[in-house]
């Protein structure tokens, strides 16, 4: 199969002491949303801080689907010849984890995911989309042109500031995003699409939720536990979607119930 031959060597922070634990970032995002999680960490894990493909330093590919993302993490793990990993993704992130573990049982020894489900989502990012591609980064001089451009299409502070973390300036002083736009516009029918493992899974998973958010409903709940047979529910009081944002303390928390 050709995509096979597509993986790619991603980008990564690494920090701490003890056993490997990797995080993945969640859609537009990048390693650096989780370094206050791994700063809470590092005292008991060595931390693998990971752009997945198209955001952040990441190398940049056409093609990004949740069987190429999750051979992307393969090789990495081969890469630092690493063994029975703990992982974490969030949101998109998560789905790669799940994929993962759909494709290679071996390599993880456990895993949670923040606030996902195994399901189709119908979207909801267009108007970021919209609010990214309308910006004319040739004639931008200061970030802050590039947020009052974004006000129009994204009200809400806290994620015009999380988008605007993908801005950059180059060596000739233009700004560029360092996400790859394109791509991730392009493959975004791909990032909202069910998984469909072929076989239960018996690796331990922890899901932790927000209980401000609506991501995963009870339904949802029942499908994972088809496919995931030692499937756990954690849910974090007063936090939304980004969980790790909302509730820091409380994440590092049950990340280290769960993992140590």
């Amino acid at each position: 199969m050709q995509e096979e031959n597509n993986t790619i060597s991603l980008h990564y922070k690494k920090l701490g002491q003890g056993p490997p634990l990797l995080i993945l970032h969640g859609l537009f995002g990048s390693l650096d949303n989780w370094q206050t999680i791994a700063n809470g960490l590092a005292d008991q894990f060595t931390i693998y801080l990971i752009d997945l493909r198209n955001h952040g330093k990441s190398p940049h590919q056409p093609l990004m689907n949740y069987h190429l993302m999750a051979q992307d993490l393969v090789r990495f793990v081969h890469e630092h010849n690493l063994r029975e990993v703990n992982i974490i993704g969030h949101s998109m992130g998560g789905k790669v984890v799940m994929e993962l573990l759909a494709t290679d049982e071996t390599l993880v020894h456990k895993a949670m995911v923040v606030d996902i489900g195994i399901k189709a989502y119908k979207g909801g990012h267009e108007e970021i989309f919209k609010a990214m591609f309308s910006l004319n980064l040739d004639k931008l001089t200061k970030r802050s042109e590039a947020e009052e451009g974004l006000i129009p299409f994204i009200p809400d502070f806290g994620v015009r500031q999380f988008i605007l973390k993908n801005l950059d300036r180059k060596h000739d002083q233009k700004f560029v995003w360092k996400l790859n736009l394109e791509a991730i516009y392009q493959n975004y029918n791909n990032i909202n699409e069910s998984l469909s493992p072929d076989h239960r899974i018996y690796i331990p998973v922890c899901f932790v939720l927000g209980s401000k958010s609506n991501y995963v409903t009870n339904e949802d709940r029942e499908e994972i536990k088809i496919y995931f047979s030692e499937a756990e529910f954690v849910t974090i009081e007063n936090a939304g979607h980004w969980i790790h944002a909302d509730q820091p303390v409380k994440m590092v928390e049950v990340i280290k119930e769960y993992f140590v």
